[in-house]
């Protein structure tokens, strides 16, 4: 009996079954055609064809919606599809793939006429027994088939660690990887926006340097978030786009859905710094390189060019402080405007801030908030900027013991620039951004640098939406399941979606965030009646503190039935969104992702030949396939 939300048996377990299965039946079949019975041969050969034919017929027929307006008239029918069979216990799972087989097995010996080879029989049942194994080791230990795909996942992160001794100096932090969820359990939800690209250009310094990321590097909402969108931006307000289509990594009764939430370039009440304090990581670590082994850079030298781009784009009567530090903090300059100075503050900091000593980031941290509060009681909006690998190792290490020591003021806000790899301290850099009113990037070339600090500088200094959360609300007719691919470490409770006192993510003038859920649908609703989700934005607009919500919501009159038909900003989110599922070796990705991966990154960065970002993505992927192949 189907139940709603279930889904079909299919695990990496039983997946050889029913290989074998496919390869015995088409064995025994062409074992039929050879015979000397023409008209045994006759009957054999439509009924590949017809099933062949319908394969390709379902997957035609798989539906998407694209809409961003108010609700049409829908007068087309949605096909109908079976709903999913109830997932099988573990002790009916082993019967389950056991009856399945034998029965397969009798069904094309009966059809053929002709017994099984001796060795697929004994191939099968070695298969079955795995499987078995399997179904049995779950019910004994009472850990699920999820709980047991996130524990195998600890099993390739310690390879990677093995074959790369230098990644143990770094520090990431696996927030695991989200579950399909019954929208009858919970049809809401709920997190932060997030702005952050970080996680992407860690990654690519990883493969650029013929290494695997590491697991907790990875994170799917910044993979996303590096890429142009192609949302249509608006004055004053944000836009909220919903899309939808099948996707090719995904079973065909599912599609995914894109949630894109588009920043306004100019806004009324628009807060831009006037006040921009430097803290400055000066620590002996800095000294190593930034980036990949064929462009090597000093991270020191990487600052100080970046500070040279900021200085450059900076208004003139913007005040810029430095803070340096290593095992102790000093202060390099006090606020001083950039007009007529850029170049004499570039010099400064050349000559005094180089690498040497420890690394007490709370120091530094502490001496640019004490100069940051100075000029917020002048009334001046101050941005303080940490420039550093991160790895604090005097003072404070932790980031809820640093954050309480400098305090949090809503007037002052603390963005990271992550610098090279090993050693590098990620989750202490992401978390002080999340915590502290900001945003994290990281930057490993001079290319790097001069897009956060030239192409994307209002981005960084201009603030348009702060506490900024999205709540996603499922119609539980039309939806079986959904899973929100990444924001693991940006969960927020449902009910805290109001509460203007909780924390939330920040926005800069022209940025962009997206979301995607990989969603089942219910294939008997009544396509006439209400939206398949609606996604709300709450945030708070930075000058008068106002709280402004806007929403949008996707319907089905705007189907599409291929991925192919989707824009192709849509395509190139999805992609990155899988390249990030499988180096974080999520246990939702297919065998085959890596190929069908490298054939859709090549399409869709054909059809974009302009943005050479999505060219790269392109070749990324044809990196780690190599990497994966040693």
């Amino acid at each position: 009996m189907a139940t709603r939300g279930s889904e079909r048996f299919q695990t990496r377990k039983n997946r050889p079954v029913r290989r074998l299965l496919a390869v015995l039946a088409l064995s025994l079949l062409a074992v039929s055609c050879s015979g000397p019975g023409d008209d045994e041969a006759d009957t054999a050969a439509p009924a590949a064809t017809d099933v062949g034919g319908d394969r390709a017929d379902s997957g035609s027929e798989t539906y998407a919606a694209v809409t961003t307006a108010a609700p049409r008239s829908r007068t087309d029918d949605v096909m109908a599809e079976p709903e999913p069979a109830e997932e099988p216990m573990a002790e009916e799972a082993a019967d389950y793939a056991h009856t399945e087989a034998e029965a397969a097995l009798e069904a094309a010996a009966a059809a053929s006429g002709t017994a099984a080879p001796a060795e697929a029989v004994a191939e099968l049942e070695a298969a079955m027994a795995e499987t078995a194994a399997a179904a049995a080791d779950s019910a004994t230990s009472g850990v699920s088939r999820s709980q047991a795909a996130e524990s195998d996942r600890a099993r390739p992160e310690e390879e990677r660690r093995r074959r790369c001794p230098e990644c143990r100096a770094n520090t990431f932090e696996d927030y695991g990887v989200n579950p399909f969820v019954d929208p009858y359990d919970d049809n809401l939800s709920t997190f932060a926006l997030d702005v952050d690209t970080a996680s992407y250009v860690v990654t690519r310094n990883h493969l650029e340097g013929g290494q695997l990321p590491p697991i907790g590097a990875v994170r799917v909402e910044e993979f996303v978030n590096y890429f142009d969108g192609g949302y249509r931006s608006l004055i004053d307000e944000f836009n909220i786009t919903l899309e939808a289509a099948p996707s090719p990594f995904s079973d065909p009764d599912r599609v995914m859905l894109r949630v894109g939430v588009q920043a306004p370039e100019l806004l009324s009440d628009l807060v831009i710094p006037d006040t921009v304090v430097l803290v400055l990581d000066r620590s002996g670590s800095m000294s190593q390189s930034a980036g990949p082994a064929d462009r090597p850079m000093e991270r020191i030298s990487l600052v100080h060019e970046a500070v040279e781009l900021l200085l450059s784009g900076l208004p003139g009567s913007t005040r810029v402080g430095v803070v340096a530090y290593n095992d102790r903090a000093a202060t390099i300059l006090d606020p001083t405007e950039v007009s007529g100075n850029a170049g004499w503050i570039a010099d400064e900091i050349r000559a005094r801030v180089y690498p040497g000593g420890s690394t007490n980031a709370e120091a530094g941290l502490v001496r640019g908030y004490d100069m940051a509060l100075r000029e917020a009681d002048r009334g001046r909006a101050v941005l303080v900027l940490l420039l550093s690998d991160g790895v604090a190792n005097v003072g404070a290490t932790r980031t809820d013991d640093i954050l309480e020591e400098i305090g949090e003021r809503g007037d002052i806000g603390l963005s990271t620039i992550g610098v090279g790899l090993g050693p590098f301290n990620d989750e202490l850099m992401e978390q002080l951004a999340n915590k502290a009113d900001g945003t994290y990037h990281y930057i490993d070339t001079p290319s790097e640098a001069r897009r956060i600090f030239v192409e994307n500088l209002t981005s960084l200094l201009a603030s348009v939406a702060r506490d900024a959360k999205i709540q996603v609300e499922f119609d539980r007719d039309k939806v079986l399941s959904y899973r929100l691919l990444g924001f693991e470490n940006r969960a927020i409770a449902d009910e805290d979606f109001r509460d203007d006192t909780r924390d939330a993510g920040e926005v800069g003038a022209g940025q962009s965030s997206t979301a995607l859920y990989e969603v089942t649908l219910d294939r008997s609703w009544d396509r006439g009646r209400g939206p398949i989700a609606t996604a709300t934005l709450r945030y708070r607009r930075p000058a008068s503190e106002r709280i402004t919500e806007t929403w949008a919501s996707l319907h089905a009159d705007d189907v599409e039935r291929s991925f192919r038909d989707a824009n192709p900003h849509f395509r190139l989110a999805v992609v990155a969104a899988e390249f990030a599922e499988v180096l974080r070796d999520s246990p939702f990705v297919e065998d085959r992702s890596m190929e069908e991966l490298s054939y859709q990154a090549d399409r869709v960065a054909d059809e974009l030949r302009r943005d050479a970002d999505a060219e790269e993505l392109a070749d990324l992927i044809d990196t780690a396939r190599r990497i994966r192949r040693r």
